[in-house]
């Protein structure tokens, strides 16, 4: 930290003699709104100020396009542009950062929310304000969160969908969202607002004050906006599609399903037997209020709960946020600035079951075993030496609702230096500081130690058939807390100049040169009540370190222009890029970008690029003390022939599986091209016509393999062997005393890390084969398609109309979990991209009035993991196409009529699928729909005023 402050100040100190030496020369600033713009932040997707970034197609929303859409979250906002897909391109493996029944284990630990540009996985998309990086967040996953500032901080937001780590380093691969804030506003500006619909209601405000002056010393300006909102929990059986018995859709009851029940009364029995056919499962209902020693003439029907009624499916959220832009000239050539921006949030969802389950094992032998009951004592345990049972017990009845909270707080800031220098140069130094400080999974004081209770049962001195309630030193015994404290810091300081080297007939050769320093510092501390005493310890504490050098140059050249203009080539324009990144944690990378723009006339520009990207792998993927966990005696299908891994029972073999973080992580690759054409008819003056093609080869992915493909053939056996270790047990294997493992077995345990060790089936001694399905460098993915956009702006005597369009066809989205293995085309598939999305409008407005409505367009997919039971497929494997709409009317007070204290207010009503259309039933496991694409929130109506002062 000192040091960067200390190279600041020396870049200070030299741009200041520098600019005493040229003062006579240099042009005092123009005091207007652009000027701050480009001091502050240039052209998004590229370096040198004054022009455009040359052959990728920026998409961009102005801060009046957010407000025609009617919602007051950032990220639902961008989840309208078609380029921007929520799946995780992982066959449902991968995170997916959005709200609606994710909390907990549900796949969204931190309830963040995050932009996927592709749809290839979220860590491929760069998120930046103005142009510069953020603070990570998350806990055992790393993320960009997407609600970074208020809405009404917003002067735009632009999207590039192509790769651009030649301009900005790591995670440019599939685009860049850069948040562009507003620099310029005198006055102030009120916001109120409400939206509800069948899950809650949400209520808000916002607040922006500015100002601008010249003094002495040149023109500032402030601007500082202030943002609140709470928004209601939501149950999920508002909806029937979020019921746990779906039978009404052609699906299961998943009350009591698959050895998994959802228990009323005082619990249930669950009793599992292994056969030729698989598992089966029968169920009976623990009997109230018996003692001890019960047999299984007591058991009675299974008592069942949906808990669907007591369960959130959108949390309880209150946010607080901030943003401060502050410019002050220093003179006439040297200027800085200030930009921060701050958010608090506070998310509660309620849930039956605790996070932790509520299964216990009631060993044989012990005072409330039931016995007689057929197929039970179970397999033997550490905990149950003689077998035991499945008590599911129904904890409700206990603590109520167990609350999971998900506080987080996060900042940045950057203080910068901006200078014209001499020949029509500029020159930028920052600093930028930023925090993000979270809990994952955050359980406080009501969270079940399953262990705990489990000792007592088995001790006798917890009667789990009893209804009477217990004390709260009896509950304090068995409950505690379970925390995953999380805390992102990011430093990171740039210098960097461009201007103009020299003139060609064409126009000025422009350049930009710099260097940037960062320091990524991430901690992470789980703990938890376990044992069978509840005392709460530290389960782990990771402490990662990654700094990165990095080196940037792009130059500009127009080699055709205004002044050698040749037929059909109007302007010509090449623009080459190259950044170089030394990571402290992985080693180098250099990736160089070329873009072209080809003007044939006032009507007709083509443009191209192609470049390379690359993403780094988090700092919470390289450490296995962030997560890391070991299967015992995994049951696993076996088809590989290969004789040297031992079997369990016919078709089976017992296998140690290795998951989680791996620090043998190498960056992720892409390669990236983009080809288009823009088309603004002179003769249909307002009609814009926009179509781009593009390909991303993206290889080298970081995933979680799926090991239950490792031995599923002889080609799989040996597509996956790096992955596969063999392990000969001797008969004289003692568990427990690892000099008598096999070898292989013993050197293994000797050097991995395991924070979680889970026994399956057996012990060590009856481990046949290790199976590393950890993260790693294994898959690939290669998607091309295009992008269409149009746009017609014109005016008639009823007032002015807009009519647009955008839309996404992906071509082919070919992934390859292995490079040994066949590339699948993964497309319109569940869990991956859908090929077809749009979205129109038409846009009405005059005087005081104005109206918009939306078409949002969804295309079919495969439900290609559909609801299979007894071999028959539940549903239709085919998922229809999702039409909605989207209507908005505002009316602002003229300026120069009514009541002097109306004049400037702005009222707009917008509503989100007008027909309240449901989503199309996508029946899987324990769900009836797809939450990556629809959503089931029905008709959402939104009120915003705002007032100007």
């Amino acid at each position: 930290m000192r040091r960067l402050i200390a190279g600041a100040s020396v870049l200070a100190i030299g741009l200041a003699i520098a600019g005493r030496a040229n003062a006579q020369t240099a042009q005092a600033k123009d005091n207007n709104d652009s000027t701050v713009e480009e001091v502050v932040v240039v052209a998004t997707g590229t370096n040198i100020a004054g022009v455009k970034a040359v052959g990728s197609e920026t998409v961009t929303m102005t801060a009046d396009d957010i407000k025609a859409t009617g919602l007051t979250d950032i990220h639902q906002v961008l989840k309208l542009i078609p380029q921007i897909q929520s799946t995780p391109n992982a066959g449902g493996a991968g995170q997916n950062y959005r709200e609606g029944g994710t909390t907990g284990y549900g796949g969204n630990s931190t309830q963040g929310t995050a932009v996927n540009i592709r749809g290839i996985g979220y860590g491929a998309t760069l998120t930046l304000v103005d142009g510069r990086r953020i603070a990570p967040s998350g806990a055992s996953d790393a993320y960009t969160e997407a609600i970074q500032v208020p809405i009404a901080a917003l002067e735009r937001v632009d999207v590039i969908a192509d790769g651009a780590s030649a301009i900005y380093g790591a995670d440019a691969v599939s685009g860049v969202i850069n948040y562009v804030l507003r620099k310029n506003f005198d006055g102030a500006e009120a916001t109120a607002r409400a939206t509800t619909h069948r899950f809650s209601t949400e209520v808000g405000g916002s607040f922006t004050i500015g100002r601008q002056w010249d003094n002495g010393l040149g023109h500032g300006n402030v601007i500082l906006t202030a943002d609140v909102m709470h928004r209601t929990r939501g149950k999920r059986s508002e909806s029937p599609y979020l019921m746990q018995d779906l039978r009404r859709f052609g699906g299961e009851d998943n009350r009591q399903l698959n050895g998994a029940i959802s228990s009323g009364g005082v619990g249930n029995l669950v009793v599992s037997q292994n056969g030729a056919g698989g598992t089966t499962y029968t169920y009976y209902g623990l009997p109230s209020n018996a003692g001890a020693n019960p047999t299984a003439a007591q058991l009675t029907g299974t008592t069942l709960v949906d808990t669907a009624y007591y369960n959130d499916y959108l949390p309880d959220v209150k946010r607080r946020q901030l943003a401060l832009f502050f410019n002050q000239d220093l003179n006439a050539w040297l200027s800085m600035y200030y930009e921060g921006f701050y958010t608090h949030r506070k998310t509660s969802t309620y849930q039956y079951d605790p996070n932790t389950g509520s299964s216990i094992n009631v060993c044989a032998g012990t005072p409330y075993y039931v016995s007689g009951v057929p197929g039970t004592p179970g397999s033997a345990s550490t905990t149950c030496p003689g077998g035991g049972q499945t008590f599911d017990l129904n904890f409700y009845r206990y603590i109520g609702l167990t609350e999971t909270t998900n506080p987080d707080k996060a900042f940045t800031q950057t203080l910068g230096l901006s200078a014209i220098l001499p020949a029509g140069w500029k020159g930028e130094v920052y600093y930028t500081n930023g925090a993000d400080r979270t809990c994952g999974i955050c359980n406080i004081g009501r969270n079940v130690n399953l262990d705990a209770v489990a000792a007592q049962v088995n001790a006798g001195t917890l009667n789990p058939f009893s209804t009477a309630g217990l004390s709260a030193s009896r509950i304090a015994s068995f409950t505690g807390s379970n925390v995953q404290y999380s805390r992102n810091v990011m430093d990171d300081a740039v210098i960097k100049f461009n201007g103009p080297l020299f003139r060609l007939p064409g126009g000025a050769v422009r350049a930009a040169v710099g260097g940037e320093y960062s320091r990524q510092h991430e901690t992470l501390t789980n703990g938890a009540n376990r044992g069978a005493t509840n005392v709460f310890g530290i389960d782990n504490v990771s402490d990662e370190l990654r700094k990165v050098k990095s080196l940037f140059a792009e130059i500009y050249v127009p080699i055709v222009g205004s002044g050698n203009a040749l037929p059909l080539v109007q302007a010509l324009a090449v623009d080459v890029a190259a950044r170089y990144d030394d990571y402290s944690d992985f080693g180098d990378t250099t990736n160089p970008k070329i873009g072209l723009t080809w003007t044939v006339n006032d009507a007709l520009s083509f443009r191209g690029s192609a470049g390379t990207s690359f993403r780094a792998p988090t700092l919470t993927d390289k450490s296995p003390v962030v997560f890391s966990a070991e299967l015992v005696g995994v049951p696993t299908a076996n088809n590989s022939g290969d004789s040297s891994i031992g079997v369990l029972f016919p078709g089976f073999t017992s296998a140690l599986v290795a998951l989680g973080n791996n620090a043998d992580l190498r960056p992720e690759t892409a390669d990236t091209l983009s080809l288009g054409f823009d088309f603004t008819p002179p003769s249909l003056r307002g009609l814009k016509v926009s179509a781009t093609y593009y390909k991303i080869d993206y290889k080298n992915q970081i995933s979680s393999p799926n090991r239950d493909l490792y031995l599923a053939s002889a080609a799989n056996r040996a597509a996956f062997a790096k992955y596969i270790t063999p392990i000969r047990n001797p008969a004289n294997c003692v568990p427990g005393d690892t000099s008598t493992y096999d070898p292989v077995l013993r050197d293994y345990l000797a050097g991995r890390i395991a924070d979680y060790v889970v026994p399956i089936v057996g012990t060590y001694c009856q481990v046949n084969v290790i199976l590393d399905a950890r993260k790693t460098n294994l898959a690939s993915t290669v998607q091309d398609g295009f992008d269409v956009q149009v746009s017609y702006l014109f005016d008639t005597a009823a007032g002015r109309w807009n009519l647009g369009g955008s839309l996404t066809k992906i071509l082919n989205n070919k992934v390859k979990a292995s490079p040994n293995v066949a590339e699948l085309e993964r497309l319109d598939e569940l869990y991956y991209p859908i090929s077809l999305r749009g979205r129109a409008n038409l846009g009405w407005s005059k005087g005081p009035w104005s109206a918009n409505l939306f078409v949002n367009y969804t295309g079919d997919y495969t439900n290609s993991v559909p609801l299979t039971v007894g071999g028959v497929v539940l549903g239709d494997s085919k998922v229809p196409s999702w039409t909605t709409f989207d209507l908005g009317l505002s009316y602002m007070v003229p300026q120069t009529a009514g009541q002097t204290w109306l004049r400037g207010l702005r009222t707009s009503l917008n509503v989100q699928n007008v027909a309240s259309k449901d989503p199309p039933v996508v029946l899987t496991t324990g769900s009836a729909f797809d939450g990556n694409v629809h959503n089931v929130l029905g008709r959402v109506w939104s009120l915003q005023v705002t007032k100007s002062f």
